[in-house]
């Protein structure tokens, strides 16, 4: 796993080591872009993904959703990897396992805070897909993932192409797939 710089949460406040941990966020590298050759100096943080998921939400959050639902999921969707790291494919754990260390860091990170439990159910529909804002940002997780692939891939300095591929097998919401497959077509001319 590698990271910009590493340091752990040391605030005794709840709300401020909540905070850290997010701050960890921005030093943890994605890691599948690493493995695609992105160079480190040009390679976004996980922090840097959730950012882009959110303006995504606010962007194209549709009105029969819970926009401060969405946004919320959008922020809290990767909370897990401040403490399991940015785990691929390549990682060698199952989903299921995966999920399951995202889950006890999730609880660990959330434990101390006055609505923790309510943080962390929001997290859940995202990870667990309950409710039509979690679906929703899902697909924004991975419409995000696919744009940032086409930037990577106009610059064709490393091998993003293989996750656009993922990222429009992945993107099921017809009129996300459209922005997607909209916006690759004007990258190919």
């Amino acid at each position: 796993m590698k990271w910009k710089f590493k340091f752990e949460p040391y605030s005794k406040e709840p709300v401020i080591k909540v905070f850290q941990h997010f701050l960890k966020l921005k030093a943890l590298y994605r890691q599948g872009w690493l493995q695609r050759n992105v160079p480190e100096v040009k390679c976004e943080s996980v922090a840097d993904h959730s950012f882009g998921t959110a303006l995504l939400a606010l962007l194209l959050c549709p009105p029969e959703l819970d926009k401060l639902k969405v946004l919320e999921i959008s922020l809290l969707h990767e909370t897990g990897e401040s403490i399991i790291g940015d785990l691929t494919p390549t990682s060698n754990i199952s989903e299921k396992e995966k999920s399951r260390l995202e889950q006890e860091a999730v609880k660990k990170i959330f434990r101390n805070l006055p609505d923790g439990d309510r943080l962390l159910s929001v997290w859940q529909e995202f990870e667990f897909g309950t409710s039509p804002e979690g679906r929703f940002v899902r697909q924004l997780d991975k419409l995000e993932m696919g744009l940032q692939a086409e930037i990577y891939a106009c610059r064709a300095d490393n091998d993003a192409e293989k996750l656009i591929a993922c990222a429009l097998e992945k993107v099921t919401d017809p009129e996300l797939r459209k922005l997607l497959s909209h916006s690759k077509k004007l990258n190919n001319k």
